[in-house]
């Protein structure tokens, strides 16, 4: 049965605005259109049908009854709305999941700035009713810096588009750290001032980078998302309360959202959901600035209460 249309969301409803999507359906078309040498990693969980670390069955759904099975999981949750973090560009799956989810999931597309063509597709992805762009240079090992960007950037600040970014460590066999330092952004962010970027797990080491660079540029915002065990290879080591007392000191409670990092496979990480609230009702801050956190940034900045175009 299609879902209804989603509703604004309200004071004290809480959006988890980094999650992600992973199915047979999806790694399908993807690597249909891939030469077979490249995205092994993703060929092997298509063949294997298990996605992450633990292994979990890899969802084989359509994109309708996905969304109906996505929304009733956050519901269960206590989540109101989610953003899903693409990881693969140009793909119908998902356009196709985002009208079945009728408002109540939203999603940033994925591209590589780099390309000649990147514009074109932000363009059309945007016009679609994607919120933006997960964009991923230690993956794809590129700097934000490099001039090619630009004309992909000049677009977004065209289209409105709000840009999540993964710098810091990652699970991603192929990843490199010499992409992952997030002071690599500071010229991209001080020539758009009015573009919002989030840096993903509070920088997933690169704390202390991310509060400079925020420090510098008041377009740079964070968000908490995943088990942000990349704090038990920091030192000195911090506690999660002490990363969201520096991130809330130095950003203010209008530049922090709150994220899970929830994949597909594995059950919806309610205990990071858990854990995050606790720390945030433990801490100093008003209701007001606990609503901004877990709600409010990402219905500003993602458009998140807006219908899909």
């Amino acid at each position: 049965m299609p879902l209804d249309s989603a509703v604004p969301t309200a004071f004290g409803d809480v959006i988890d605005a980094h999650t992600h999507l992973f199915t047979v359906g999806l790694l399908e078309e993807v690597l249909s259109k891939q030469p077979p040498e490249a995205m092994q990693r993703f060929r092997k969980a298509l063949e294997e049908r298990k996605f992450g670390k633990r292994g979990d069955e890899l969802l084989d759904m359509t994109p309708q009854a996905c969304a109906e099975w996505y929304v009733a999981r956050i519901r269960s949750a206590g989540v109101a709305k989610a953003l899903v973090m693409s990881v693969m560009p140009d793909n119908q799956w998902t356009r196709e999941f985002l009208v079945a989810a009728a408002g109540h999931i939203h999603a940033l597309c994925n591209v590589d700035p780099r390309d000649p063509g990147a514009p074109e597709l932000l363009a059309r992805e945007m016009a679609f009713g994607f919120r933006g762009v997960k964009l991923l240079p230690v993956n794809r090992c590129y700097h934000l810096s490099d001039p090619a960007c630009r004309p992909f950037f000049d677009k977004a600040a065209e289209l409105g588009a709000a840009i999540t970014v993964h710098y810091g460590v990652t699970v991603d066999p192929s990843g490199d750290l010499r992409y992952a330092d997030p002071t690599d952004l500071s010229p991209v962010a001080r020539d758009y001032p009015d573009m919002p970027f989030v840096i993903a797990h509070f920088g997933a080491g690169y704390l202390q980078e991310v509060l400079q660079l925020g420090y510098q540029c008041a377009n740079v915002c964070v968000d908490s998302s995943g088990t942000n065990n990349w704090m038990d290879v920091t030192v000195p080591r911090l506690t999660l309360a002490e990363v969201f007392e520096r991130a809330l000191a130095a950003l203010g409670p209008e530049r922090v959202l709150f994220g899970t990092d929830a994949g597909t496979t594995a059950p919806y990480r309610a205990w990071i959901k858990h854990q995050q609230m606790r720390v945030l009702e433990e801490s100093m801050l008003t209701e007001k600035d606990r609503d901004l956190v877990l709600r409010a940034n990402a219905v500003r900045i993602f458009r998140m209460d807006e219908a899909l175009s």
